[in-house]
């Protein structure tokens, strides 16, 4: 019997041991009339938390600075640091390189505090976010980095450009954002897209400094998009159309031989597709359906080396006297 008492004696006392540090933790508090955990209590003020988790993100304590903003939220919601401590957040992911749940939780800032002293700063954030997704994907294409994710940087700065044109529509860095945005496509090979990007930056941002480049990047993705002379040529002539009106925008600008080049050999497809259609009436012994096309190729293409062969053909098949091709309307 004495042996059992000892033993219970010993095994009490290991669990004060064991439950002393715990309790020591906990205190009881008269004005809300329950026990509270100190070490979950928040700081004495809203500021001085906020504050405290900023201090652990700058000695690099990412998890416990995100907790303190956590614990900020459940003591301190409504007070006037709420946007301070959301906007906090943001900064903690950008620290960790989470890009996009930087730019979530800033967007959190616009969300539910739309009259914070914040605004321009998230705007900023969101648009260094952006840059710092593009800059990634840049990179991944230079250093020929795994194929299937290479790209995905761009698709993730697309996302975060559009909270920018968003928050801040009609605006210097809307049109920015814009214009990248169009350009992002057009790194992913996503012409139509990237066409309708810059398109927007034209005709939304008018006087804007990106038009330039818009008006370029638009021509390039025509270019880009069109197709043998097997295909529709609606692409090429889109394109042609493009460099026209930049050349009329920006005669000044040193792109437009180069773009002289693309609109020439724009013209010589299409010139192209309608020698083959002249060639399809030809065979089926359609000659004035065949005719029709080949004047056009010489009339409106005469530049290229399909209308020396259209005009080849038609001095050699001139119309027959009263030949319904020859008779006057």
């Amino acid at each position: 019997m004495g042996n059992v008492m000892r033993a219970l004696t010993v095994t009490a006392l290991a669990v004060c041991c064991v439950a002393a540090p715990a309790a020591a933790q906990w205190t009881w508090t008269p004005q809300s009339g329950r026990w509270v955990n100190l070490k979950r209590l928040p700081k004495e003020t809203p500021e001085l938390q906020v504050e405290y988790a900023r201090s652990l993100m700058l000695d690099g304590n990412y998890k416990k600075a995100l907790r303190e903003t956590i614990k900020f939220r459940n003591y301190y919601a409504d007070s006037d640091f709420a946007d301070e401590n959301q906007y906090l957040r943001g900064e903690i992911r950008m620290r960790q390189g989470k890009w996009i749940s930087a730019a979530q939780e800033f967007q959190q800032v616009v969300a539910n505090y739309p009259g914070s002293e914040r605004y321009d700063d998230v705007i900023a954030k969101q648009y260094e976010i952006g840059d710092a997704l593009f800059a990634k994907g840049e990179s991944n294409l230079e250093d020929g980095w795994w194929r299937l994710f290479r790209k995905r940087p761009f698709r993730r700065a697309i996302d975060v450009y559009s909270m920018v044109i968003d928050n801040e529509p009609f605006t210097a860095r809307a049109a920015e954002a814009q214009y990248k945005v169009g350009l992002c496509h057009f790194t992913l090979e996503q012409y139509i897209e990237a066409a309708y990007e810059y398109r927007r930056v034209i005709e939304d941002y008018a006087a804007s400094e990106w038009v330039d480049e818009a008006a370029y990047g638009l021509a390039s993705c025509y270019y880009e998009a069109s197709l043998p002379p097997e295909y529709d040529q609606e692409p090429s002539l889109l394109a042609i159309a493009a460099v026209d009106d930049f050349k009329a925008r920006f005669p000044g600008d040193a792109r437009v031989s180069d773009l002289e080049e693309k609109r020439a050999e724009m013209r010589e497809k299409v010139a192209a597709q309608r020698m083959q259609s002249a060639r399809f009436y030809e065979k089926r012994r359609r000659f004035d359906a065949a005719r029709l096309y080949y004047e056009v190729v010489v009339e409106q293409f005469p530049e290229t080396t399909s209308a020396e062969e259209a005009r080849g053909w038609l001095e050699q098949n001139q119309p027959a006297a009263g030949s319904a091709s020859n008779m006057e309307s």
